[in-house]
């Protein structure tokens, strides 16, 4: 049966925007917000537990990411820092000042080495954590990056503009496909299957769209959400996909039918992020009415 399983209210002072779950069983989650601050939780089965506030940004926390193990975090800012946080202890491991980069959106690499930094420029900047200086820089042709993603192999890196263009690259740099998606709106997310064969697009025409990794060719839509879908996140199965919209809604969809199995209405404002845990049977949601929710999927 799909339902909710735990909420908190004001879980911060603004609106939250991001949202990451870790993927080696240990049930982190993390979470970034208007209010300038990024919290980490603890999901214990029953309640989602506060561990720590990571206060240092000085604007709004425009995204989050965790490694593998759930130890490290990343998180960008309007401000156009970087910061990455120690998880465990709650502390500040480094700030990595982006200068006119203007960084926008930021992914971590699988193999937590990397941070991918999308701009305002149409240019994607590869910061090493360990020197924090930006190692290369990926042209895409494309206008300001909306978002940026790793698959989860390591060999991929995908990113979208807010005129619908997708660029993807090889794990070397090397250009493979760039996508013009053909009603040119914004894309939101972006999303790889567990395999890496397949990429979601979350797109502000209210679909999530599917291509094919290798060919860059379109495998298929999905449809049902009533306005922007804001994110899109795949189940550790590849079965599911979860997507969070601005009609308030989260909605977790098959991927072999591209058919809604279920819709969840419980906030009461746009659901920024989502995130599957790595079971691929929880999710985890947030949203500008500041709460985060956790729901589960048979």
């Amino acid at each position: 049966m799909f339902k909710s399983i735990g909420d908190i209210q004001g879980a911060h002072d603004d609106g939250i925007w991001c949202v990451s779950w870790s993927k080696d069983g240990n049930d982190t989650i993390v979470t970034g917000s208007v209010d300038d601050n990024v919290k980490s939780w603890r999901w214990d089965s029953t309640t989602l537990v506060s561990k720590h506030t990571f206060e240092g940004h000085n604007l709004g926390v425009l995204s989050v990411g965790m490694n593998t193990e759930g130890t490290i975090g990343v998180s960008s800012s309007v401000d156009s820092q970087i910061k990455v946080w120690d998880l465990e202890g709650g502390k500040l491991i480094k700030s990595i000042d982006t200068g006119s980069v203007n960084t926008w959106t930021t992914a971590l690499s699988p193999n937590g080495d990397n941070i991918a930094c999308g701009s305002d420029t149409g240019e994607v900047h590869i910061f090493s954590i360990s020197s924090g200086q930006s190692d290369s820089v990926l042209r895409t042709n494309a206008s300001f990056i909306s978002c940026v993603r790793w698959s989860p192999s390591g060999s991929y890196l995908a990113c979208a503009d807010t005129k619908g263009k997708i660029v993807v690259f090889d794990n070397t740099g090397k250009l493979l496909h760039t996508i013009s998606e053909a009603n040119g709106q914004q894309v939101r997310s972006l999303c790889f299957s567990p395999n890496s064969q397949l990429l979601y697009s979350a797109s502000d025409d209210g679909t999530v769209k599917v291509y094919d990794v290798y060919t860059g060719g379109s495998k298929g839509v999905f449809r049902g959400h009533k306005s922007w879908v804001l994110s899109v996140d795949a189940s550790a199965d590849g079965e599911l996909i979860a997507t969070g919209s601005s009609d308030k809604t989260v909605k977790i969809w098959s991927v072999n039918t591209h058919k809604c199995l279920h819709t969840f209405s419980f906030h009461t404002d746009q659901v920024w992020g989502v995130c599957f845990d790595d079971t691929g049977k929880r999710v985890v949601s947030v949203s500008d009415d500041m709460s985060i929710r956790i729901y589960e999927c048979p």
